[in-house]
């Protein structure tokens, strides 16, 4: 390892859990009856929905939804997402979807709102771990709305804000409660799965990178960056993919216009799911400020995916 890297490793410049923070700093979190809200020293972090969602004037009843992230913020309380947008209600701010589902030569889809729902299982357990905050939340995906046919888990860990910005990560589980479940992003196009719908703001810009194959370690991360209201200058967001992930590294997928960008899995072909072993999908989102910095996020990976250690 070259000796900057130490250095840098031992001042804390990979982000969370490099620092310990004050206790004036630990992040809270307070439970509402169908949300949890996450702050630190007033700021806001997110918002975690596991009920069911309000839909805005002038967006029909229909796009009800629950379990996914419905606001992220940026390190001074800006907002960084949009949810129920009106040129796609069904776009959630971050969240985790899948366009097809099918059973029984029948398809749903999660992704659109149509056919298929995740529903709570119970209210969300917290607890915190030196001064971040750790979120679990069980739902079951209800065909029809009436029969479980998936059982998934959701973890999400906060962390304080350092020097460098804030780390969340998020664990999502899922297991098949029937036989014969097959499911992907949107047929042919690949679409859904781990998806972050962004809020207006100028001078976007979308970076992807994924290493060559034979790249050691493989890294693969991608940033988007703007000026959103609310901060004078540019904020980020990047997503981490974590190298266990299945069909690591997974493909990238931006939809600018739309200010939409996500890694795709499994992509536009269907596959089954299973009772017996879970899918795990692993990712962390850094939120930053500024552009993108091609050292500092490789770093980033590098830290989530302790490859220093390997």
């Amino acid at each position: 390892m070259a000796a900057w890297t130490i250095i840098l490793l031992l001042n804390g410049l990979l982000g969370a859990g490099a620092a310990e923070p004050s206790p004036d700093s630990a992040v809270r979190c307070i439970e509402r009856d169908s949300h949890v809200d996450v702050s630190e020293g007033g700021i806001p972090i997110l918002r975690y929905s596991h009920g069911v969602t309000e839909v805005p004037e002038g967006i029909g009843k229909e796009f009800c939804r629950g379990d996914y992230v419905t606001a992220l913020y940026g390190l001074e309380g800006q907002l960084l997402t949009e949810d129920y947008p009106k040129d796609h209600p069904h776009h959630r701010a971050v969240n985790w979807s899948w366009a097809t589902i099918q059973w029984h030569g029948e398809t749903r889809d999660l992704f659109a709102v149509r056919g298929i729902w995740a529903r709570p299982v119970g209210k969300p357990k917290m607890h915190m771990e030196g001064g971040s905050a750790v979120i679990e939340a069980e739902s079951v995906w209800k065909w029809d709305d009436t029969i479980p046919v998936v059982a998934e888990s959701a973890c999400i860990h906060i962390f304080p804000k350092t020097d460098q910005g804030r780390v969340i990560d998020f664990e999502i589980k899922l297991a098949a409660m029937v036989e014969g479940l097959e499911f992907c992003g949107r047929l042919e196009a690949g679409y859904s799965g781990f998806n972050i719908r962004m809020a207006p703001a100028k001078e976007q810009e979308i970076v992807f990178h994924t290493d060559l194959v034979e790249a050691q370690p493989r890294r693969a991360w991608a940033d988007y960056s703007a000026e959103f209201p609310g901060r004078k200058g540019r904020s980020g967001l990047a997503i981490l993919q974590h190298m266990d992930n299945p069909l690591y590294p997974q493909e990238w997928r931006k939809y600018p216009e739309l200010n939409f960008f996500q890694p795709i899995y499994p992509g536009g072909r269907l596959i089954p799911m299973s009772k017996d072993k879970p899918i795990l999908l692993r990712y962390r989102l850094w939120i930053h400020p500024g552009g993108m910095d091609e050292k500092a996020l490789a770093m980033q990976w590098d830290a989530y995916n302790q490859t220093m250690e390997k």
